[in-house]
């Protein structure tokens, strides 16, 4: 899956993607496609971003949504 592709399935914006790239909070590998990268995303990243954007959209941090999301995607809750 790719950057545009991802951010719009995880609600955020590809600003935000990158963002979240840059501070470590995920890691994307790259694909050469003809003359130029780009960026490829697993599935399990999902959820993780959307956990994050969620909390992020609530009003916490960028370190808060992160602790939150890594808390929410290791226990998730029962429905």
């Amino acid at each position: 899956m790719r950057i545009t592709e991802f951010a719009r399935q995880a609600g955020a914006s590809v600003d935000e993607i990158r963002y979240l790239e840059r501070k470590g909070f995920l890691k994307s590998t790259r694909l050469r496609l003809k003359t130029r990268q780009v960026r490829q995303y697993r599935d399990e990243d999902l959820r993780r971003v959307q956990a994050i954007i969620k909390h992020r959209r609530q009003g916490f941090t960028w370190d808060a949504a992160l602790a939150r999301a890594e808390k929410e995607v290791q226990n998730p809750p029962l429905l």
